[in-house]
């Protein structure tokens, strides 16, 4: 009888292994305001392949609405982002029930605590492709409607705790550089028609220093303004620019004349009144359809 002889070696290598890993890169802000909370974030996602959209989403729930924003793998935030409506519309009875803001609050924490556990022990801790495991970091705002209406913000943090904070919160590429400004210039709450402006110009200055970070801002605020803005972060990023060269630089350089630096400062303050005028702008908040475009359009 033959002896089974031993297997060749073969020339194919059965090793799979994912492509070089594409890091999605983002900044994301969470802002407390003494009446609301501003979800900003930029609008890339990088991959295999740079492109842009939205990242923060607007949503409603039985006690209320939320805004969520995040930073990580893109397919895990979609992922996340429906999970996570699925679930609170599941406790909606428990939601209607809570007798008070606080149970209404910890509904709303099991709810979110649920999910991020779900999709930790599925997909975060088990990966896949171990040589990029997948990366979730999320940011809410939440506006409680009822009585004893309040606004709060909530952190998921990439290790999948999730607590509410009572303090600003950044996540991405870019956070380090948003939340040294931020701590610079706000560094406790203020009203929403002041930290938009610093959401706008942290938002900036994130998109020009860090790694995969571009694209327009986005702000959302809670509760949801019955008027939404239309304005540009231009006038506000240059403002803050030349306030800031003015404050640390001209101050202090002693070879400026006292008429140069009069002219600086009467320059800060007319981009002051570009910034006002161009974040001043309102339009209602109707939602655009194809008829009342086509209603709006003159003929040729």
């Amino acid at each position: 009888m033959l002896a089974h002889r031993p297997p060749y070696s073969s020339i194919i290598i059965n090793k799979y292994k994912r492509r070089p890993p594409w890091r999605d890169m983002t900044v994301c802000i969470g802002l407390l305001c003494t009446d609301g909370v501003i979800i900003g974030a930029d609008t890339e996602k990088s991959g295999a392949m740079k492109y842009f959209s939205p990242k923060v989403r607007r949503e409603s729930f039985a006690a209320g609405e939320y805004v969520l924003t995040g930073t990580g793998n893109v397919g895990a935030l979609g992922m996340t982002a429906d999970v996570i409506k699925c679930a609170l519309y599941s406790k909606r009875e428990r939601f209607k029930k809570a007798i008070n803001a606080e149970e209404r609050a910890c509904v709303f924490r099991d709810a979110i605590s649920g999910v991020i556990r779900q999709i930790h022990k599925q997909h975060i801790d088990t990966p896949v492709y171990p040589d990029q495991p997948v990366y979730l970091e999320l940011i809410l705002g939440v506006h409680f409607k009822g009585e004893d209406e309040e606004t709060k913000l909530m952190h998921c943090g990439g290790d999948g705790y999730v607590s509410w904070i009572d303090h600003h919160m950044t996540a991405g590429s870019g956070g380090d550089i948003a939340l040294r400004f931020l701590t610079i210039l706000a560094p406790g709450p203020r009203p929403m028609e002041l930290m938009r402006s610093i959401a706008f110009f942290c938002l900036a200055q994130a998109k020009q220093g860090a790694e995969g970070v571009s694209g327009d801002s986005q702000l959302m605020k809670l509760p949801t303004p019955k008027v939404r803005g239309v304005y540009s972060d231009a006038p506000i990023v240059e403002l803050g620019e030349s306030a800031l060269q003015l404050a640390v630089v001209d101050c202090r350089d002693k070879s400026l004349s006292e008429e140069r630096f009069n002219a600086r400062i009467k320059e800060v303050f007319d981009k002051i009144l570009a910034a006002k005028f161009a974040t001043d702008q309102q339009i209602e908040m109707e939602q655009f359809t194809l008829e009342r475009l086509r209603r709006l359009t003159p003929p040729r």
